[in-house]
């Protein structure tokens, strides 16, 4: 589905229902002229109430109206104040890219850079900003855990840009989110083509033995359809038949909630996203809601343990379906493995 952006969205909301409240004042005042049947009060109210706050009060200046009376003295200007605060603090939430590391003391010396959930997202418009942060890092090896475009607003040719620019800077990994799969199958060959011509290679169900720094390690990548079944096991007992039961494991699976099962298999590090970190982080009580996990997520960021497995969760770098967070910073996730 190829749909128009949020942010394109918001500006396109924002204008016409800015332009719809200075219209429906100079109508309404112009009804009063003339005595034709009046805007009801409480619908020009709500017009500032749903983002048209600075129409409404054009309209209430330049034609002299409602101007004296009470309730509208104090809920336009109220709406027009509450919007300058909302606007730039919700740009600022979702455009202050962090950096966050992470060391799992496992002592084999790599460094890994993990990109999750970009959901075509740019930040602050900057199309090279993502490959310019992370190639300051100096990374081993890059990993793309999953859903580098949104299915609500696909735009393949974005996501091949940012990842060529990634493979330029060291090896580029990537594994299927769930948006993939909500692809068509041409539209998912022609990112998957796409990844490939770019450089990076996709690991669909499938493992590589990697040796950096002097350290070996089979890094393993699941499809999104395949972690929680069999798939994992087979994988790490191949891998590990190949190049010895002491080899570490590092697996690359889009969604958390799976733990349980990556540590059963003998997972040793599991690099993983999708919960998007909470999408709204509360004081006091935590992350609000997540895919797969819904309200208060257990798994979101950070560092979790199970068993001999240490998973890091990336918060990601974009939104999809809730297309804004709060307290919860798109982030670039680096691992010391």
């Amino acid at each position: 589905m190829h749909l128009i952006k949020f942010w394109q969205m918001a500006v396109i909301w924002y204008a016409v229902i800015n332009l719809g409240g200075f219209i429906a004042f100079a109508l309404d005042k112009h009804f009063a002229k003339t005595g034709k049947r009046r805007i009801m009060e409480r619908d020009l109210i709500l017009l500032a109430l749903l983002g048209g706050a600075f129409g409404c009060l054009l309209g209430m200046i330049l034609c002299h109206h409602k101007t004296r009376k009470r309730k509208f003295q104090i809920a336009i200007p109220a709406f027009v104040v509450w919007y300058l605060f909302l606007i730039p603090f919700l740009t600022y939430q979702n455009n202050n890219l962090v950096i966050t590391r992470y060391d799992t003391g496992t002592s084999q010396g790599i460094r890994v850079v993990q990109i999750s959930d970009l959901h075509n997202t740019v930040i602050m418009w900057d199309k090279e900003r993502i490959a310019r942060e992370t190639g300051a890092l100096d990374p081993d090896i890059i990993v793309i855990t999953g859903d580098i475009v949104d299915s609500y607003h696909t735009d393949i040719d974005s996501a091949l840009h940012t990842a060529a620019g990634l493979a330029k800077i060291a090896p580029v990994y990537y594994v299927t989110g769930n948006h993939e799969y909500r692809l068509s199958d041409t539209d998912l060959k022609k990112l998957t083509d796409g990844l490939a011509s770019a450089g990076v290679t996709v690991l669909s169900d499938s493992y590589e033995i990697r040796n950096d720094n002097g350290s070996a390690y089979a890094l393993i990548g699941l499809n999104d359809t395949s972690l929680g079944d069999g798939t994992l096991p087979e994988l790490i007992k191949q891998a590990r038949s190949e190049a010895g039961s002491d080899i570490k494991t590092v697996v690359l699976a889009h969604e958390p909630q799976y733990i349980d099962h990556y540590s059963e298999s003998g997972a040793d590090i599991v690099f993983a996203g999708h919960a998007h970190g909470g999408q709204i982080v509360c004081p006091g009580i935590g992350p609000l809601i997540a895919p797969d996990q819904w309200f208060f997520p257990k798994y979101t960021t950070g560092i979790i343990e199970k068993g001999n497995t240490k998973m890091i969760i990336s918060r990601g770098l974009g939104n999809s379906a809730l297309p804004f967070r709060i307290n919860d910073y798109p982030e670039i996730v680096v691992g010391e493995i």
